[in-house]
């Protein structure tokens, strides 16, 4: 069945950056990004931005008139860690632990653990394990090759904790939007989707990429992140993880 008050399965994307995100160099707007997902046949989408929620009546109006659904999201820095909030409310500095993110979570909110074993000083990692209850979903990171996949214990997590998988784009740049995302069992609308995520109506749609389509994405998205001290650091570890990980397979 199809139409806004009935249940369809809906394509969507909920973890997705644009050019009014503060930590970024990102080409695309909102608004652009709304355009794309329209092309692509999308349902709904989450403006995920860092720390900067990317969400206002005229917006959703511009996405609604091209039939898609959006939901309020923001992905909040918490002890140097992130994690993505979905339809929460959110205001600068409302987010300063985790145990925040507890007295905010609601039946309409979703929380969600991003990318959480990639090997960068922002994914969750450990604390993921340490806060299991805290989480909702587990995101099905599309940045992966046959080789080399940090989803592999992401996925045993989820199984553990009996947690649903979403696979999101977590675009940085439009040639990522599209290589993941969600097939969701759901009414159009912000609470039913999210409502069917928690109860598993989600299927994460997602293929490995190349050793080489995901080596020139990653220079990409390292072009488009804001330069910090620590940034040398981080593309280090991040590559010398991949590294260790794609000798560790020939072994």
């Amino acid at each position: 069945m199809t139409g806004k008050n009935r249940t369809s399965l809906l394509k969507v994307d909920l973890h997705i950056h644009t050019k009014e995100d503060k930590d970024d160099h990102i080409a695309y707007s909102a608004r652009e990004l709304v355009d794309e997902a329209a092309a692509k046949g999308f349902d709904a989408l989450a403006i995920t931005n860092h720390d900067t929620l990317t969400f206002s009546a005229a917006l959703r109006s511009y996405a609604a008139e091209r039939d898609i659904v959006l939901i309020p999201g923001v992905e909040v820095t918490i002890k140097k860690k992130h994690v993505l909030l979905l339809n929460m409310p959110y205001e600068e500095d409302t987010y300063q632990s985790f145990e925040d993110v507890l007295q905010h979570k609601s039946d309409q909110g979703l929380v969600m653990a991003p990318h959480p074993y990639f090997p960068g000083p922002t994914c969750l990692n450990g604390q993921l394990e340490a806060t299991p209850h805290l989480f909702d979903a587990v995101e099905y990171c599309h940045f992966y090759t046959n080789r080399v996949d940090f989803n592999e214990p992401a996925l045993r997590f989820a199984q553990k904790h009996r947690l649903p998988l979403v696979a999101n784009s977590d675009a940085h740049v439009l040639e990522q939007f599209g290589l993941a995302y969600s097939l969701i069992e759901a009414e159009k609308t912000p609470e039913a989707i999210i409502e069917a995520i928690k109860a598993g109506r989600v299927e994460p749609v997602s293929h490995p990429l190349t050793l080489a389509s995901l080596m020139r994405l990653y220079l990409r998205i390292a072009v488009v992140k804001r330069f910090s001290r620590e940034r040398p650091l981080e593309l280090a570890y991040t590559g010398g993880a991949f590294m260790k990980w794609l000798l560790g397979r020939r072994q």
